[in-house]
């Protein structure tokens, strides 16, 4: 049997961020068992969503994503781009749907940085970024922006008016 991995988390630190980098995020797919369990968790069974017969029927002619179902997906993948340094979601602004996301579709998010807002010295900083997420023709499904906060690298947090001894060894 295989040990777990030892090695710390990955972490994209606020002092490595910088406006107009493309910050990597897989494909996802967004499958019929996916769509069924947000359904479910959200009471939201519009048959749009989840109803193969009723679907054929609409302009889409094959059941749809939720919006949000996807929404969700993209901002939940910030957390394995920025790893441990990620602190909180700050805000989601100006969210856009552009083209539907087929039950079984293969989604592509890409994730810009903004800006970056950070005080010297302060511990942690507000990065924002646009997230593009593309239908599986290529085309544009989904835009919005979110505001993250984001740590300093561990070292940085130190005040740099302290020094840190370390702790004698005992014989």
């Amino acid at each position: 049997m295989s040990q777990p991995s030892t090695s710390p988390p990955s972490a994209l630190w606020l002092g490595d961020i910088r406006p107009g980098m493309c910050l990597g995020m897989p494909a996802f797919d967004c499958s019929a068992e996916l769509v069924a369990a947000y359904a479910g968790l959200f009471d939201a069974h519009h048959p749009i969503h989840v109803d193969a017969e009723f679907a054929k029927t609409t302009r889409y002619g094959r059941p749809i994503a939720h919006g949000p179902l996807v929404v969700a997906k993209a901002l939940a993948m910030l957390g394995d781009v920025f790893g441990e340094a990620l602190q909180v979601l700050l805000g989601v602004n100006g969210w856009c749907f552009y083209g539907p996301v087929y039950v079984g579709d293969r989604v592509a998010p890409a994730c810009t940085v903004l800006a970056v807002n950070a005080s010297r010295g302060g511990r942690a900083g507000a990065v924002e970024v646009e997230l593009r997420v593309l239908g599986a023709d290529g085309s544009l499904a989904q835009r919005g922006t979110a505001s993250v906060l984001v740590a300093r690298r561990p070292a940085e947090n130190l005040r740099p008016d302290l020094t840190i001894h370390p702790s004698p060894t005992e014989p």
